[in-house]
């Protein structure tokens, strides 16, 4: 019986949390679908009709033991079984929103992304996380990015919202407000 993607999501996330490997599972499947979009081949091998399904697991089991958790290995056998390994990005969405939420709700804890033009040094980015865990009330983690295209400063995405410190925005007020006084 094939399942839906939030019942695999689910699933997964149940036995996460029995082994208190939720976010080790959330940072696996990003790794996997990197891999599986770096190597197409991989895919179209496992949907070889030629391929038993017991073949397909020895693959998988072959392809990553060692690199993952059982638990990933374990899930990733069980679409195979039961044909679903087309699923799996949607089943990592759903599970990756999953842990978001559970993190929020159960720990206290938000997750954000800061961009910046180069990496942020280590107090920075503290000095961020600071700022922005006082400002929510919650601990906060941030995901970094590097975009060139900032010119300088930085801008935060956490909650929905969008904190926008960088030096174009800082320029565009500016403008805005050199054009606000030669209408005066």
């Amino acid at each position: 019986m094939v399942k839906n993607n939030e019942v695999y999501a689910w699933q997964l996330f149940i036995d996460g949390a029995k082994t208190n490997q939720v976010e080790l599972i959330r940072d696996e499947l990003k790794n996997i679908i990197e891999v599986l979009k770096a190597q197409p081949r991989f895919n179209d091998i496992l949907n070889m009709p030629t391929m038993t399904i017991q073949q397909k697991k020895q693959l998988i089991e072959e392809s990553f033991s060692g690199d993952i958790s059982a638990t990933v290995i374990h899930f990733l056998t069980t679409l195979v079984e039961e044909e679903g390994f087309d699923r799996l990005e949607s089943v990592e969405r759903i599970y990756d929103e999953t842990v978001r939420q559970y993190l929020d709700d159960h720990l206290n804890i938000i997750e954000g992304v800061v961009y910046s033009v180069h990496p942020l040094k280590t107090h920075q980015l503290e000095r961020l996380v600071a700022a922005f865990s006082q400002k929510t009330g919650k601990q906060v983690r941030f995901k970094e990015v590097v975009d060139a295209s900032l010119i300088g400063g930085y801008k935060v995405e956490l909650e929905s919202q969008v904190y926008d410190d960088t030096i174009a925005t800082q320029l565009e007020a500016l403008r805005a407000s050199i054009k606000k006084v030669d209408l005066e």
